[in-house]
């Protein structure tokens, strides 16, 4: 998605995922273009142009691109019935997408709402959560945040599929469950990906981000301790959590806030 940038790496020898956001107002260079926010490489280029400025931004070898439409991604989590998400904190959006139908009822209401704690989610539960970005019970919350909700929301899809035994024989072939996806990876490659992910555990998962001058009025340069959380990525270093709320590092067994 242009809004949303995720790594993922597998390990299948020690059963472990990770995970690495790129929070999408990260300024760097883009080939043929300027030193502009990271997402707009999709924008101008499309996943090409993506896979080769995130390869020059971290020097992380891209070998596969999975687009994923958010707005058709409520598709796929309806048609596997729902999922199950752990959610961090309590959340009161900001007012968009109004759920009700007249002015006068959009006037009166305050926004999303979301409990702390695990609850299952529609499809369209599940893309409000992904794309809340102002939380009114802590104005902390940011971009960066967004990043570790759809990262929630697309570890809970895999999941699903994976806990359902379906991922092997899902018709990746123009259904509507693969319609939100677009890859370069075959049906078989997907399958692997998926006892990958099936076979390991949650608890030791690692879910990294990315960082820079994020805050109010920043400039969206990146951190110099991204190189870092780079290296904690790889397995080449031990996790560290982040010293503040736009700073990169990794945690494990859960997701960044």
């Amino acid at each position: 998605h242009s809004d949303s940038i995720m790594l993922m790496r597998t390990d299948p020898a020690h059963h472990r995922m990770y995970y690495l956001s790129i929070p999408r107002d990260i300024e760097v260079p883009i080939p043929r273009a300027s030193t502009q926010k990271i997402n707009a490489a999709f924008q101008i280029g499309g996943a090409a142009l993506a896979i080769k400025t995130i390869h020059q931004f971290t020097g992380l070898p891209i070998n596969h691109v999975v687009v994923v439409n958010f707005e058709q991604f409520k598709d796929l989590i309806d048609a596997i019935g729902g999922i199950e998400v752990n959610v961090p904190q309590a959340i009161h959006s900001n007012r968009f997408d109004c759920p009700y139908p007249t002015q006068a009822e959009c006037d009166k209401w305050t926004g999303w709402r979301f409990k702390k704690g695990p609850q299952h989610m529609s499809g369209e539960r599940a893309l409000i959560y992904s794309r809340v970005r102002e939380n009114q019970l802590d104005p902390a919350d940011n971009d960066v945040t967004r990043g570790a909700q759809q990262q929630l929301v697309m570890d809970a899809t895999l999941s699903k599929l994976t806990s359902l035994g379906v991922l092997m024989s899902l018709p990746w072939d123009g259904s509507k469950i693969a319609k939100p996806l677009i890859t370069d990876l075959t049906a078989s490659q997907l399958a692997e990906f998926g006892w990958v992910r099936y076979r390991s555990s949650a608890s030791s998962s690692l879910h990294c981000r990315l960082g820079g001058d994020l805050g109010a009025g920043g400039t969206g340069a990146p951190s110099e301790d991204n190189p870092e959380t780079i290296a904690m990525f790889l397995g080449k270093s031990a996790p560290q959590p982040p010293t503040d709320p736009f700073g990169p590092g990794c945690v494990v067994g859960h997701t960044l806030q």
